[in-house]
């Protein structure tokens, strides 16, 4: 209980969430990329709910106040770095599939770059969580792009 009202405070819940757009989770061990990411969906007007993360384990512990409550989560997309320290994408998502159906369904998942490793890349696209991939630093066109191809 507790940790479900720290994360409250902390965080902004979907509930309150413009329904016709998702809201952006950005996951990334870079400061200066999330700054750069953030604003870019804002100024191209892409979504103003947006929550950056600097660790994969904090936006899971934000996303298990869903486990118990999944109808409360709202359309979602999520820009997630592969190559972070501690949990890096691949283990965020890892942990990502044991969420709620409800959760999975309502969430796309980018994975977002600056390797061209062919490994990463490969294991990317084979992921059944993954929607598609993106080159940081961030394109506002390859990004709406991929949005519209996968309905978010």
């Amino acid at each position: 209980m507790k940790k479900e009202l720290l994360l409250s405070s902390q965080y902004p819940t979907n509930m309150q969430k413009d329904k016709q757009r998702p809201i952006f989770l950005l996951v990334d061990d870079n400061d200066i990329d999330l700054f750069f990411h953030e604003k870019l969906l804002r100024i191209k007007k892409i979504s103003d709910h947006i929550t950056p993360f600097l660790n994969a384990s904090d936006v899971l512990d934000y996303l298990e106040q869903f486990q118990e409550h999944p109808e409360a989560y709202t359309e979602t997309v999520i820009l997630l770095d592969i190559q972070m320290p501690q949990i890096d994408g691949f283990g965020f998502l890892d942990h990502f599939e044991r969420m709620p159906e409800e959760v999975i369904s309502r969430t796309r998942i980018f994975l977002v770059s600056s390797s061209l490793d062919h490994g990463d890349l490969s294991r990317g696209y084979a992921h059944h969580l993954v929607d598609g991939i993106l080159k940081k630093p961030l394109n506002a066109d390859d990004l709406i792009k991929a949005l519209q191809e996968t309905g978010a």
